[in-house]
Parts: structure tokens; sequence; C-alpha cells
């Protein structure tokens, strides 16, 4: 794989054309991010640098077909213009798009081609990287869940930040038209979800493979989605249930401003909630402070 910086400088630089309003430049930023980390990919494997351009590396992703259908879909969306931006498909989130298939071939990457004993997707031990707090043991990726209004952004960003690790918000994840349908009201299907799950599978996969301890915040309510986040990853995670009473989650929800999930979503997602068998449970009610003091204490960091 190229060094991490040159994709790193890629996305940044992508992520600060949108917020200047510059899609254009965004999206070519996002597609130089994949297109060095498919030269690399297809170098690791001694087969033959066909394409020039980044165009040219996200169209031979679209046609690999052992690649996941997310993997090729988000190629499929990269490659489409913003001239085009009313044909389908097309993606108003390039960053997302990019750091789904950039994580896929870093799952799927090593110095001597595939790790033996690994499907694609699973991720080999980490023993050895930045020591954040963690030394030289493998990398924990601590998953903050609950329903909306339980704390999880409040208490993942100051637990990070304690740590002195990366945060990553879930919502970040979701595709725009997730967020259009929450922000109207409506509660989403699971089939709208499974994008969003798919690409925090491959940002926890990205994680793993740095050797970055990272706290994520993210719903994930159902064992299902769990299951789907979590893939080849477990060994690395550690769950956090923000557990509390429906009334405390309303009067939460009813003070926020300007937030997309609204709170008539709520019964919603307590109606699909499956707690976790495996997790931290800890009482949402709980100051800030006392609940990431009781994260750092039962987690050990």
């Amino acid at each position: 794989m190229p060094h991490p910086s040159r994709i790193d400088h890629e996305l940044a630089a992508a992520k600060q054309a949108l917020a200047d309003g510059n899609e254009g430049k965004a999206r070519v930023c996002a597609r130089r991010a994949v297109a060095t980390t498919a030269e690399a990919w297809w170098a690791n494997r001694g087969e033959p640098q066909k394409p020039t351009d980044a165009m040219g590396y996200l169209r031979r992703i679209q046609g690999q077909a052992t690649f996941p259908l997310s993997v090729r879909q988000a190629a499929e969306r990269l490659t489409t213009a913003v001239t085009r931006r009313h044909d389908a498909p097309f993606t108003t989130d390039p960053i997302s798009d990019a750091s789904l298939i950039i994580s896929h071939l870093a799952a799927d990457t090593s110095s001597e081609g595939p790790a033996a004993g690994n499907a694609p997707g699973q991720v080999a031990a980490v023993t050895s990287g930045p020591a954040n707090g963690v030394g030289n043991r493998m990398a924990l990726i601590i998953l903050i869940m609950g329903v909306s209004g339980a704390g999880k952004t409040t208490i993942g960003r100051r637990l990070a930040e304690v740590l002195g690790w990366r945060f990553l918000e879930g919502d970040d994840f979701h595709p725009a038209a997730n967020i259009d349908k929450m922000r109207s009201g409506h509660p989403l299907t699971d089939a709208d979800r499974r994008p969003w799950l798919e690409r925090l599978h491959a940002a926890i996969v990205d994680q793993v493979r740095m050797n970055q301890p990272t706290v994520m915040a993210c719903s994930v309510l159902k064992t299902e989605y769990r299951s789907i986040a979590e893939e080849g990853c477990a060994p690395f995670l550690r769950l956090v249930y923000l557990k509390g009473t429906a009334d405390l989650f309303r009067e939460r929800l009813a003070g926020r401003r300007d937030h997309f999930m609204r709170p008539e979503l709520l019964d919603s997602q307590l109606a699909i909630l499956e707690e976790p068998a495996d997790a931290q449970v800890i009482d949402a009610a709980l100051p800030p402070d006392e609940i990431v003091r009781q994260i750092r204490s039962r987690l050990a960091v």
C-alpha cells in the first residue's frame, strides 16, 4: 500500500473542497485517493497496471467481479460527473464512497499479497503501530451505541478527547438520501441502512489496518446491524451500550436544534432495539464525566 499520508492528503483536500462548495474538485480529489490505493493494490498482485488515470482505475474496480457489490457501486457513482448529477447512479458524498473503496482494498492488501488464512474483508492481527494509550497491543475500536438521545456523540467525543484517540461519528456515514428521509420524519428501513452499515464496516476495517485507536458513536440497534458493522473485526472491538428510559431520551430530543433526527422517530428506534448481550451497559442518565470514567475503568483504557 502507498503511504497513508498520500491518501489522507487527497481525502482532506476533498473534504475542504466540499466545505468550500466546490463539489467538482472534491470528486477529483476523492478519485485520486482511490487511484493511489488501487494502483498499489494491483501492483502487489503483479498484475498489469493498464489504467493511466483515476477514472480508468474506477472503471476497472467496477468490473472486478470479486469485489463486493457495494464497492463496485461506489466506484460507479464516483465516475459520474457533477454535470450529470441528475443521472443515476450519482453520489453527493464522494468522500464516503472513496473511503469505502479504499478500506476494502486496504483490508485485502499486504506487502506479500493476500494473507494466508484471511478471507477478503477480514483483518489480520495488528501488533505494532502508534501507541495512543494501547502500547504495542492491538488498537481498540470502542463503539458507543444506543438510541437517539442516549448521548452517544457527547460521550464518544469526550472519551476520544480524554484518550487522545480518533473520534468517528456514525451519522456521517449515512447516504444523503437517508438523512433527507429522517429529516422528513420517516424511519429508515433495513434496506436503507444497508449502505450505511457497509460504510461503517469499511471505516472500522480502515482504523484497524492503520492500528488507529478509535471511538465511534453509532446506533447499530439490531444484532444484525452490529454483525455487519463488526464483521471480521470483533477481536478489536469493545461495545458500550448507553441505556436509559424513553422519557429521558424524549426530553433530550425535544431540546435539540437543527438535527436531522426528528423526536417522533424515537419510537421506531425503540421498537427495533435489540439490547446487546456482550456490551458494557451504562446508565445514560449519569453525568458525561461519570460515564467516561466508567468506560475507562471497565475497559482499562
